[in-house]
């Protein structure tokens, strides 16, 4: 047991720095699994007795081993009966490789839990549900922001579907990476240099490009931290050119080499191969990203040259920036990051200084992306790619109309008074936030008209903000407004995706076609089959595990949106309008 930092003394529910305190302590213990625990969370656990004193503390030490509460647990023995834990993520509700901490925690008999993060994932999620059946006091938001920061690649993995990525740079004062010669050993001074390999011993992955490959003949491995486990060493090298005597290709650590379909790999005999398409002669990042996340990497360290800086960028697929800068002035060389598609200064990704540190001579600068405002109710639409899993943690009935608070931290990072955010498909009007959680009043005709109706504290839904004027559609024109509701008829998996078949209103067949487009529970989806009265759809792993269409069974109620356009047509051609040639205004 440990008591570096003791919580203060309290009855049977702490003062609030008491409980502020202890929380920030099982954040702490969580970071010490950063870089052994994947494809797990990292997560921390403190347990006081019924006076406020610690009496276990626990982390999750690495994945297939137990959980922090167990650790915890073991730890407290009996005098964790009465008292609280203060868990950094919701404790879990199924049985994987270990059982389930939610039920471990009430058999123990603790008497109160605290958690900082709702489980996004579906799979997992519901212990909050679980320990308050079971009569247990049950809390969660507290510090939820650091400890998000603290579990970001895990958080990332289960709500994009696709690892955390961390581009780490060396530079100059002036933006310079190497030399006008090529030359770049060193730039930066030792201490930042020993630095980096920190980095590497706390990620899944490190990624180079094949322009860093001919340059530098990289390492990757990590040294100087003894029993670090070792992250898998990626190159991407579209033609395969790297020789069969490179540094990254010795046994030290694990390497995956990442090439076009059609490279001549006979010289690298004994290699991990992965071959993917290209898209104008480039590896896409989507599909590297989308292929590691799908293995079990969470974290990407990447430390390839400007080049593969720029593509990561451009893909919107960098989450935090980590730059050292030397004291030093080039004058000439490559910059340290090279096209993003950025053509004007409107488009320059603004960054969120978090850190700024001194190491030897050096400064370190961590730095995030600033999120993108979006754009508000008044001209926004969505396109049903649901941004994040999100938890019903209240439902209070008011004379006509029921108000909802939901916990959704991504979503209300950036969300005020008036703006909308659609749940399970349904656009609601934020009329609060605090602390990752907003508050939204839906009307008795809502509740009528979609499945809202039928949720409650713990039930997990998706979240999508509008779509911010000149983004990307990355699905369909989703305006948020339910046409009716289906139901689950029945769920046939295969290999690779999960057919599910859906009763449909006789209002809204003529709206559905094959290959048509449909919104489900806020998720837009390509319908495979339709019929008078139901239709199919195909979802692919990634759906299934970041949205609610993964955990629906047979009978339960879903939101139905049908294809805008298709209405619009058909109020065309009722008015004896040529949709093709309409240039009046058909109403």
């Amino acid at each position: 047991m440990r008591q570096e930092d003791p919580v203060a003394t309290h009855a049977a529910h702490a003062a609030p720095d008491a409980d502020t305190r202890a929380m920030r302590r099982a954040i702490e213990l969580a970071a010490r699994g950063l870089g052994s625990t994947s494809p797990n969370p990292v997560v921390g656990c403190v347990i006081t007795d019924a006076s406020g004193t610690i009496v276990g503390e626990g982390w999750h030490q690495r994945a297939g081993g137990p959980h922090a509460e167990i650790h915890a647990l073991r730890a407290a023995g009996p005098a964790a009966r009465g008292g609280t834990a203060y868990v950094t993520l919701e404790p879990c509700n199924h049985t994987g490789r270990t059982g389930p901490c939610a039920q471990a925690l009430a058999a123990a008999g603790i008497a109160r839990v605290v958690h900082a993060v709702s489980d996004p994932n579906p799979q997992a999620s519901g212990g909050a549900v679980t320990l308050r059946a079971a009569g247990i006091d049950t809390e969660g938001g507290l510090l939820a922001d650091e400890a998000e920061t603290g579990n970001a690649a895990w958080l990332t993995s289960v709500r994009l579907g696709r690892p955390h990525v961390t581009w780490k740079y060396a530079a100059t004062l002036d933006g310079r990476s190497a030399a006008a010669d090529g030359s770049s050993r060193w730039i930066t001074s030792a201490a930042s240099r020993a630095d980096v390999h920190r980095l590497r011993a706390e990620s899944d992955a490190v990624l180079v490009g094949g322009g860093t490959l001919r340059a530098d003949d990289p390492h990757l491995a990590v040294r100087g931290h003894e029993g670090a486990t070792q992250p898998l060493r990626i190159a991407l090298d579209t033609r395969a050119t790297i020789p069969a005597g490179a540094r990254i290709l010795d046994d030290a650590a694990p390497t995956l080499l990442v090439v076009g379909e059609d490279a001549d790999t006979r010289h690298l005999t004994g290699v991990e191969l992965l071959r993917l398409p290209l898209h104008d002669g480039r590896i896409a990042v989507q599909d590297l990203l989308t292929h590691l996340n799908l293995s079990g990497v969470r974290s990407v360290l990447l430390e390839g040259g400007p080049t593969l800086a720029g593509a990561f960028l451009e893909a919107g697929a960098v989450d935090r920036v980590i730059g050292y800068l030397a004291p030093a002035l080039l004058g000439a060389g490559p910059a340290a990051l090279a096209d993003a598609g950025i053509t004007n200064i409107s488009g320059a990704v603004r960054l969120d200084i978090t850190e700024a540190v001194r190491i030897g001579p050096d400064l370190r600068i961590t730095a995030v992306p600033v999120p993108v405002t979006p754009a508000t109710k008044e001209h926004g639409v969505f396109t049903g790619i649901v941004e994040e899993l999100g938890e019903v943690t209240a439902v209070e009935q008011l004379e006509e109309a029921s108000r909802f608070r939901l916990r959704g931290p991504l979503v209300t990072e950036d969300a005020k008074h008036g703006d909308s955010i659609a749940v399970n498909g349904v656009c609601l009007t934020v009329v609060e936030t605090a602390d990752g959680e907003f508050t939204a009043d839906v009307m008795q005709e809502t509740l009528n008209r979609s499945s809202l109706g039928a949720l409650s504290a713990g039930s997990r839904v998706n979240l999508e903000r509008p779509m911010a004027l000149g983004g990307r559609l990355g699905g369909h024109l989703v305006q948020g407004h339910v046409d009716g509701t289906g139901e689950i008829i029945s769920r046939t998996p295969s290999e690779h995706w999960e057919i599910v078949k859906v009763a449909l209103p006789q209002n809204l067949s003529r709206y559905v076609v094959e290959k048509g487009s449909i919104t489900v529970d806020g998720v837009s989806l390509t319908v495979v089959e339709a019929a008078a009265d139901w239709f199919t759809i195909s979802l692919i792993p990634t759906t299934l595990a970041l949205t609610t269409l993964g955990i629906k069974q047979s009978g339960d109620p879903v939101n139905l949106e049908v294809d805008v356009l298709a209405k619009y047509v058909e109020r065309l051609l009722a008015a004896g309008v040529d949709p093709l040639h309409a240039t009046g205004d058909a109403r």
